[in-house]
Parts: structure tokens; C-alpha cells; sequence
């Protein structure tokens, strides 16, 4: 299985990783502009009706979970899911198919893997380790190296805008709430889902870094 390490210079300043695990990314084929899966008809079995699982590395760091995709799917790419905007982490197994689904304040990602248990102690325990205060400090982290987010990220927000975007935000002309509705609104009808995964991610990151401390903590505590 051909799957490229994800390296030290793939990550952002002060982040390392944490675990590494061998998984499956599911996602809807029809929002990912696929053709259907040749055995779709079995994937029910598994509780993948109209999915696909997409073969590749899951990475835990301080800061985000990372999927990077195998050469031989389908799909293809990288994408995050920063600690701060994960809202909910849960065992979603199905049959025989062992898997996790992540919750965001906007998206659902899951994760077909093994070592369940393990997995989900270490990610509780690195969003508990989190400190609330540096979430503005990491939005601008990923800002200033949105290729380090994805591929998906780098198709949609790589652009002009998104550099004004930034340098008014660096400027202090602008704050991370409008930036958020700025980077937001380079999505339209022509991405698919996989395609803006990162984008969205970047955007719950900075509304999340445009709340006060005392705002997250509320979401926090909301959480079943």
C-alpha cells in the first residue's frame, strides 16, 4: 500500500504526531461526484449503502486528525479535522465493520479502523490537553500555510481573496468571524463534499477562534 509518510515539513510549527493508524475514509459516493461502486449492492452488509471506504493513514498530532489517502483509490488527497472543532467522537461500528464517526459543528467524518478503544481514549485525552486561549494562535497557524490543510483546501481557498482575507486579518482590519464568512463564501454548487472538506474545516476554526474563551467553553459544556 502506497501511502506517503505524512513528514515534518507536512506539519505546522509546533505540532507532531501523536498516533498513527492504518484506515479507511468513508465517504458518500454521489456527493463525491463518483461513479457507483461495483459492488455497491453488498455494502449494506456493512453498513456502507452508497459509500465508499477510501484506503489510507490516520494521523493524530497535537492539533488535528489527518487523512492522507493511499495512490490507488479512487479518491485521492489529504484532508484535517482540528481538536477544536471536534464536538463528538464516538464508536460507530456496524456488523463486522469496526469504525469511529467524528462530529463538527458542520461535518461528519468516518473512519473505518481497529483499536477502537485506544484510539478514542488518546483523541479525548488531546482534546482535554487542548488549551481553549490558543485556538486564534492555530487559526493562524493554518492560515499562513493552508497547503499544509489539504488538497481540497488548496483547490477552493487558494486565491486572492483569501490572501486579502489574511492580510487583513494580520493587519487587524478584519477579525477571524470575517474571514470565516469570507473564506466561506469561495464555496459554491461546483465543489462536491470531498472537495471542501478542509475549506469548512478552516471556517469552524476561525469562528471558532473569532469566540471568546468563555463562548467556547459553553459549547463545550452543551456537549452530550
Amino acid at each position: 500500500m502506497a501511502i506517503a509518510p505524512l513528514r515534518s515539513g507536512d506539519l505546522l510549527p509546533g505540532e507532531g504526531i501523536i498516533l498513527r493508524k492504518n484506515a479507511n475514509a468513508v465517504i458518500d459516493v454521489r456527493a463525491a461526484g463518483l461513479s457507483r461502486f461495483a459492488f455497491d449492492d453488498l455494502m449494506w452488509l456493512v453498513g456502507m449503502r452508497n459509500a465508499e471506504a477510501i484506503g489510507g493513514r490516520l494521523y493524530l498530532t497535537n492539533y488535528r486528525l489527518v487523512f492522507k489517502a493511499h495512490r490507488f483509490n479512487r479518491v485521492r488527497g489529504t484532508f484535517s479535522v482540528f481538536l477544536p472543532c471536534v464536538e463528538e467522537v464516538r464508536d460507530s461500528s456496524f456488523a463486522a465493520t469496526r469504525q469511529i464517526t467524528v462530529h463538527t459543528g458542520t461535518q461528519d467524518f468516518t473512519f473505518v479502523v481497529w483499536g477502537i478503544p485506544h484510539l478514542l481514549d488518546t483523541i479525548d485525552a488531546c482534546r482535554a490537553e487542548f488549551d481553549d486561549a490558543y485556538v486564534a494562535d492555530l487559526a493562524g497557524l493554518a492560515m499562513a500555510e493552508p497547503w499544509k490543510l489539504g488538497a481540497g483546501f488548496q483547490t477552493v481557498a487558494l486565491n486572492e481573496t483569501l490572501n486579502v482575507v489574511m492580510s487583513a486579518v494580520r493587519r487587524g482590519t478584519a477579525d477571524f468571524s470575517t474571514a470565516a464568512t469570507s473564506v466561506a463564501n469561495l464555496i459554491d454548487s461546483r465543489f462536491d463534499v470531498a472537495e471542501v472538506a478542509g475549506t469548512l474545516q478552516a471556517v469552524e476554526l476561525m469562528i471558532r477562534a473569532g469566540q471568546d474563551p468563555a463562548e467556547r467553553q459553553g459549547r463545550a459544556g452543551d456537549r452530550p
